[in-house]
């Protein structure tokens, strides 16, 4: 096992190189003065490498640390940045206004992609070792699979049923115009939030470096308050331009104070899952496509959830094993 020492540099070099790989490239990238917002164009994919940072630093960091790592960072990195090019110049060349509106090309490419970065970064592939482990990826319960991919949706379509009682129209934009093309443009946006919606970008960072490198010092819950800092703090830029619910240093306080809650519920299903990275990786992407689906009363509906999530992470973070044994 490394050793403490090893281990806080580790973490303090992981944190820079996470800021350092995103903040400048969101900056260059001319997103951030327009507020995050506009078509998905060739700014928003400049924008995107920066979006891949925690996941290339614990990569970078983790490949100092012995030859096999080295040896499965270099096979997982293409893989990882393959989303950039396939699908990510496809939709940057046709400019979509949202995902859900994605043309056929870059839809079936961001599909097939994220079916390859969904196998390479599973149990199935046993030459993906952990960034901060060293060792392949477990296979999970299949009951943590299904968590992962239908537990914070259950929580936001709760949410939204709650800010729509009072005069919402309950309309969800995306279940419009039959099962068949309803289902193909649900499968879409996963696809698309998986590969660039944050979740394959950050995740590898977050939950598979990060948080392991912590629980060697601390314990669980602790770790998850600390990645959950981090995990906010990260986002200042895009928080100072484009505000999160509120403005300015506002904007930053509500990120930590969202992203905290958030994290232990990460923590949960990661630790619970045995340390799979496949988890947390559906976890996340399972919480931004909420984002693309067209539901009415979208903004309420955010606020609600968050109103949703902090008693659920109290209630995992006082009745859950995996925070009481650490493991």
């Amino acid at each position: 096992m490394t050793s403490p020492a090893v281990s806080g540099r580790s973490v303090w070099i992981f944190l820079g190189l996470t800021c350092l790989l995103a903040w400048p490239v969101w900056i260059a990238s001319g997103v951030l003065p327009r507020g995050g917002k506009g078509a998905y164009d060739a700014r928003w994919l400049v924008a995107q490498i920066g979006v891949f940072g925690p996941s290339l630093a614990a990569l970078i960091v983790s490949a100092t640390l012995g030859h096999e790592r080295l040896r499965s960072c270099i096979r997982a990195l293409p893989v990882l940045l393959l989303p950039l090019a396939v699908p990510g110049l496809l939709v940057a060349r046709a400019s979509p206004p949202s995902v859900a509106a994605l043309p056929p090309g870059a839809s079936v490419a961001s599909v097939a992609v994220a079916g390859i970065v969904a196998l390479t970064f599973s149990w199935r592939n046993r030459r993906f070792l952990g960034p901060a482990t060293g060792e392949a990826q477990p296979r999970p319960d299949g009951r943590w699979l299904l968590l992962s991919a239908a537990l914070m949706p259950a929580f936001f379509l709760g949410a939204w049923t709650l800010a729509n009682l009072g005069g919402g129209d309950f309309r969800i934009a995306v279940l419009e115009g039959g099962f068949l093309r309803a289902a193909w443009i649900l499968l879409v946006c996963f696809a698309h939030n998986l590969l660039l919606g944050g979740s394959l970008g950050e995740e590898i960072g977050w939950r598979g470096f990060l948080l392991l490198e912590l629980m060697k010092r601390i314990p669980p819950l602790a770790a998850s308050f600390a990645v959950g800092l981090a995990w906010g703090l990260w986002h200042l830029p895009v928080d100072v331009f484009a505000g999160f619910g509120l403005a300015g240093a506002g904007a930053v306080l509500g990120r930590v104070l969202y992203a905290i809650p958030l994290s232990v519920l990460f923590t949960w299903i990661f630790l619970g899952s045995r340390g799979s990275v496949l988890c947390v990786l559906l976890l996340h992407a399972s919480v931004n496509v909420m984002g693309d689906l067209g539901l009415s009363r979208y903004e309420a509906t955010e606020r609600t959830f968050v109103l949703l999530v902090i008693p659920a992470a109290v209630f995992v973070a006082v009745r859950s094993r995996v925070f009481r044994r650490g493991t």
